[in-house]
C-alpha cells in the first residue's frame, strides 16, 4: 500500500465492487437513458416556453385593447373583436 503522509491508501474498490464486468452494452445502455431523459426535460422546456409566449401575447393584445379603449380610439368601430382586428401584434 502507498503511503502519504502518515495516511495508508486502503483500495475498498474491491471490497465493495460487484463480480460482474461492465461490458459495452451495459454502457451504451446508460448513455440511452440519459439522452431519453434529456430528449423529455427539452420537450418539457418547449411546452413551457410555447405557454409562456401564447400567455405574452394574449396580454400584449388585452394590454392594447386596454389603451384603445381608455384612450377613445375605439371611434367608428363598434365592438372590441373589430378594434382587435386592427391591433397588430407580430409573434
Amino acid at each position: 500500500m502507498a503511503k502519504v503522509s502518515n495516511y495508508f491508501q486502503r483500495d475498498y474498490s474491491k471490497r465493495f465492487s460487484s463480480s460482474r464486468k461492465v461490458s459495452l452494452a451495459d454502457y451504451n445502455k446508460a448513455w440511452t437513458k440519459r439522452r431519453q431523459t434529456a430528449a423529455k426535460r427539452i420537450d418539457q422546456l418547449n411546452n413551457l416556453a410555447y405557454v409562456m409566449q401564447s400567455i405574452n401575447t394574449q396580454a400584449s393584445q388585452a394590454n392594447s385593447l386596454f389603451v384603445l379603449q381608455n384612450q377613445g380610439r375605439l371611434g367608428t368601430y363598434a365592438s372590441q373583436t373589430a378594434a382587435m382586428a386592427r391591433v397588430n401584434v407580430v409573434v
